[in-house]
């Protein structure tokens, strides 16, 4: 099993990856109400992304206090751009190519590659 204190010393726990995780669906969910404020001239989903985006942000200072930048600025950008994708296609019926696909599927490699090795 993987020993993430080993590598990166005390503190860098589950919880840390658990509240990165918090971090990464607000983002998730502030881009995807994004598209939907229309140029922020409607209220609520300007607020929706507003708010959002102040949480994700909040708990990503909070989770870079114990795990390294890199690590989790890739890990971030990565897991909400493939979560990003993934609500694109399931909201607002986008189609991904399979060249988009396959770069999903190199981002996915290195992160993992970041995060074990």
């Amino acid at each position: 099993m993987y020993d993430i204190e080993r590598k990166f010393g005390p503190g860098k726990t589950l919880m840390n990856y658990l509240l990165l995780l918090v971090s990464i669906g607000f983002e998730v969910l502030g881009t995807s109400l994004l598209k939907k404020t229309d140029g922020f001239t409607n209220l609520l989903p300007t607020l929706g992304t507003l708010l959002s985006y102040f949480i994700c942000l909040f708990v990503l200072s909070h989770v870079l206090k114990r795990l390294p930048l890199s690590l989790t600025y890739a890990t971030w950008g990565s897991v909400g751009l493939i979560l990003v994708t993934i609500a694109g296609i399931v909201f607002y019926h986008e189609t991904i190519s399979m060249t988009a696909i396959a770069g999903l599927i190199l981002v996915i490699s290195g992160t993992v590659l970041i995060n074990v090795f």
